[in-house]
């Protein structure tokens, strides 16, 4: 299973909008489970920041970053979709920022947290 994400920056939601976050979080997960390597991109902005512990090292920098290490994942699954489903998810907010904690059972690294932060256009 792909390894942890755990630091991301949504491109296209407003973070004080619990709906919205949690809507934008079901859109990567179903991206993500679909092998959608365009809709997991939209999910980061050009500046998004991304943390794989058990992919690389390194942090990505930069959404050209994070989508080759999504490409990796992609290419590894030879066109086997997944079915990661988070469990306990939590949302917390405030101003421009959302902190996204959920449970993945049975995963390498169970706890994934992702944070975003709403672009200065979204309102």
């Amino acid at each position: 299973m792909m390894a942890a994400l755990l630091l991301f920056a949504c491109a296209t939601v407003r973070t004080n909008d619990e709906a919205g976050v949690r809507a934008a979080m079901a859109n990567f997960m179903d991206a993500l489970n679909k092998l959608d390597a365009p809709r997991i991109s939209a999910a980061f902005a050009e500046d998004a920041t991304a943390f794989f512990p058990v992919a690389q090292a390194q942090r990505a920098e930069g959404r050209a970053a994070i989508d080759a290490v999504f490409q990796r994942y992609i290419a590894g699954q030879n066109g086997k979709t997944t079915n990661i489903v988070p469990h306990d998810m939590t949302v917390q907010t405030s101003g421009d920022l959302a902190l996204v904690t959920f449970q993945v059972p049975g995963g390498s690294t169970a706890r994934r947290t992702s944070c975003s932060n709403a672009p200065a256009d979204a309102g």
